[in-house]
């Protein structure tokens, strides 16, 4: 889950659940901005599940993600900036506890049960590039802290999807999250991985090593 914060500090951080919030001028808004310029309803964050997307509603001044004016809708993630009208707002995990720049974080299961497994992933993307995770006989993957493979991004479900070895070959199963799992960039809800292979979870991906 994502939440807003003033980068001035000047109010509390909102949750962003769903529905959704509003940002503009006055207190009909979820997020209030009385600055010059802003409109009386001047963007929407619609909040679908794990997905929160920002739109400008059609305004002059405009509304910037990372220093780009919007054209059209956007999904956010933690660490993004909006800017309107000079105020910075930044987009923050709800639930992260990592350090910032952690994406990849391995629970104890994932470091101290696994051995040295035939099977293994290697993280392909973040800070840990280059980080090899064996594969033991069934590895959760997930936003939750509990899973195997805990990776701490705002798109991805708390339990997202499984690795499981099962008569030698290994099976990748989506495990019916929000934004899906993605083989050698197809969207799959089961399949059998070969080495070199690409396994993708919203941003974070990993390359299969075969035995």
């Amino acid at each position: 889950m994502l939440k807003i914060q003033f980068k001035d500090g000047r109010s509390d951080p909102i949750v962003l659940s769903a529905p959704g919030k509003t940002i503009g001028k006055g207190s009909a808004n979820d997020i209030v901005l009385d600055e010059e310029g802003v409109n009386a309803f001047h963007a929407d964050l619609k909040v679908d599940g794990e997905t929160v997307t920002l739109t400008d509603v059609g305004t002059q001044t405009g509304t910037s993600l990372n220093g780009t004016k919007l054209t059209g809708p956007v999904m956010l993630r933690a660490g993004d900036l909006i800017s309107i009208q000079g105020v910075e707002l930044e987009v923050v995990g709800a639930e992260s506890a990592a350090p910032e720049g952690k994406t990849l974080v391995l629970s104890g299961t994932a470091r101290f049960e696994m051995g040295l497994g035939s099977w293994a992933i290697v993280a392909d993307s973040g800070p840990e590039k280059g980080q090899v995770i064996a594969i033991k006989e069934k590895t959760s993957i997930g936003r939750a802290l509990e899973c195997d493979i805990s990776i701490l991004e705002p798109g991805l479900s708390r339990q997202h999807a499984e690795l499981e070895i099962l008569d030698a070959e290994l099976i990748i199963r989506d495990l019916g999250s929000s934004n899906g799992t993605y083989l050698n960039g197809k969207k799959i809800s089961q399949a059998v991985c070969r080495g070199g292979d690409v396994l993708q979870f919203e941003r974070i991906k990993f390359i299969v090593r075969a035995p």
